[in-house]
């Protein structure tokens, strides 16, 4: 091999060397791109989450701080047996921690814990900034550390105004930030809302709470505590920035990633930074398998310009070295074919996995409503009995056992759904149902400005059915048209229930932009939403399909001559006396 041919396989190879690494660069760029979309996404719904949690509670101490029972507290200045047992039966139906009331000093004098050891009666709060807002006329809001239990708690609180006195107290609400954290542990990204000193109050991980980004002596008196314990043990002590990212690495992977995409945001209304860490391991391996595969094809052509040098030196071994050259190349691709076919079916096993795994959390979602009530009223429970009231407990574990029974029939239906049992089918009010899920689709129709409309029959219709299966048909097509009327500026959902000779039909219209493949809309997988705009997988219609169909009855849809998506429900009706 002469020094010119050796001159340009070396600047060869550099070439392919560069456009490997800018593959490489360029994809890595473009997953991390994505990644930060997606953790934005996630932080939105993070924060959506925790405030409408919050806002659930804005509008209790209103109401007390007009109640004449708190007033008749702040006019006698004395706590009564009736004032405490208020306070303690509106924190038990709120879900609130604790409820007291201050008088215009800042002192406790009446509180939900008055019959316990550790409470708040006579504690005095009035430098804290949510008291002073209060007693300023504003709506005060404040997070703290109890350094007594190490709870996170949030504090709500609102002035109480008199005939003569306007600043006559104030009512606060004390909120258990773990119960807010309840419903959300199951994310599968580490997410933490970090306070002004870098403290993770609020987080989807038990074992980040109360922890710092680093150590801070300067803190208040009450967070200064956890000084020492901080995030600084799980780092390298490596920040990077890459194309404009942060990405963190960490030692300790068993809470967080080894490397880390870390987005961050502020939330003015909680005064709190909301952080959350991606794993990088995906993005890194995607650019590493696309940067192989252009070294492959240019080790390809490599080859190819490397027979065409040798073409021209041996002519007389042209066919021999053709059919070599063709053998290898044939042996490579089949090699690389198979191997891309096996990667192939690896990502549509890993789809398939993946669909599994959100379906699986949808369940945990379903499940955890009857689960938080069975709590509260187990906690209430409890405290009803410590309390000496075993009737009002009773009904307690009553309504314990109701929601158990709930769980239990959503799981059967599920099952059933998902082997192909055959659930029971008997005569149940559709009426009813409709009612309820209207009833539970209430606050998200007032959330997005979409008014229900009933039409048709008003007398109670018996079909055959399953009463969870075909509630669950109803408030997935009412959340579909939610979902659909997006951007739309008048939404409007008609329910209209009609009856034919040996058929019960629930028509259920929208005003949205209709279907753009009518035909495909009941096949698995397929969705006409886009990427971060729900949770959903394209199930939800297939799932509805099936269900209808094990009561024998059928769906059908199609787009409405003066606008909008339109589903029909058939179901059989009961027999005569079914009621």
């Amino acid at each position: 091999m002469n020094f010119a041919r050796l001159k340009y396989i070396i600047a060869y190879v550099c070439i392919a060397a560069l456009i490997t690494a800018a593959t490489f660069a360029l994809s890595y760029r473009s997953t991390l791109n994505q990644l930060s979309q997606t953790g934005a996404v996630r932080i939105e719904q993070a924060r959506d989450r925790l405030l409408g949690q919050l806002a659930s509670f804005r509008q209790l101490p209103n109401y007390l701080a007009k109640h004449p029972i708190v007033k008749t507290v702040l006019q006698d200045r004395t706590t009564s047996a009736t004032a405490s047992e208020f306070l303690l039966n509106t924190a038990l139906i709120s879900g609130a921690d604790n409820i007291f009331v201050l008088d215009q000093t800042g002192a406790t004098i009446a509180s939900s814990n008055s019959d316990t050891v550790h409470n708040f009666i006579g504690n005095n709060y009035a430098f804290k900034p949510h008291v002073r807002a209060a007693m300023n006329g504003r709506l005060g809001f404040y997070h703290a550390l109890e350094s007594s239990d190490n709870s996170r708690d949030f504090y709500i609180a609102r002035g109480v105004s008199l005939p003569q006195t306007p600043h006559a107290g104030a009512v606060v609400i004390q909120l258990d930030v773990a119960a807010l954290e309840f419903e959300w542990r199951v994310d599968e990204e580490v997410l933490a809302f970090f306070d002004t000193y870098g403290v993770a109050f609020v987080t989807n991980r038990q074992s980040l709470a109360l922890l710092r980004e680093t150590p801070d002596q300067n803190t208040p008196v009450d967070t200064r505590r956890y000084a020492q314990h901080t995030l600084q043990p799980f780092f390298k002590h490596t920040k990077k920035q890459i194309f404009g990212h942060t990405l963190w690495q960490f030692k300790n992977t068993d809470e967080l990633p080894a490397q880390a995409l870390v987005i961050s945001k502020f939330i003015p209304q909680i005064e709190m930074t909301a952080r959350i860490f991606m794993d990088t391991q995906n993005a890194k391996s995607t650019a590493r398998i696309q940067a192989l595969l252009v070294a492959a094809i240019l080790a390809v052509l490599g080859l190819g310009m490397w027979v065409l040098l040798q073409r021209r030196q041996r002519l007389a071994d042209l066919l021999a070295i053709k059919e070599t050259a063709n053998a290898r190349l044939e042996a490579r691709v089949e090699k690389r074919t198979a191997q891309l076919r096996n990667t192939q079916h690896q990502l549509i096993q890993a789809g398939k996995l993946t669909a599994m795994g959100q379906m699986s959390a949808g369940i945990s979602h379903e499940l955890n409503q009857p689960l938080a009530a069975i709590q509260n009223f187990a906690e209430s429970g409890g405290k009803l009995i410590d309390r000496g009231r075993n009737d009002d407990a009773r009904d307690n574990f009553n309504l314990i056992i109701q929601q158990i029974d709930r769980m239990s029939r959503i799981i059967r239906s599920l099952r059933a759904f998902a082997r192909k049992e055959k659930e029971t089918v008997e005569p149940v009010d559709l009426q009813s149902i409709i009612n309820e899920s209207i009833n539970l689709a209430t606050v998200r129709c007032e959330q997005e400005n979409v008014t229900i409309i009933r039409q048709g029959l008003e007398k109670p219709v018996f079909v055959m059915g399953g009463q969870v299966r075909l509630q669950q048909v109803v408030i997935n097509l009412i959340t579909n048209a939610i979902d659909a009327m997006a951007g739309q500026p008048d939404k409007k959902i008609t329910l209209d229930l009609k009856q034919s000779k040996d058929a019960i039909h629930l028509i259920i219209q929208d005003t949205g932009p209709g279907f753009t493949d009518a035909a495909r809309v009941f096949e698995p997988f397929y969705s006409t939403k886009e990427i971060g705009a729900s949770k959903g997988m394209g199930l939800g219609l297939s799932i509805s399909y099936g269900i209808v169909g094990s009561f024998g009855g059928d769906i059908t849809c199609r787009n409405h001559p003066s606008g909008g998506a339109e589903f029909t429900v058939t179901l059989k009706p009961a027999p005569t006396g079914g009621q």
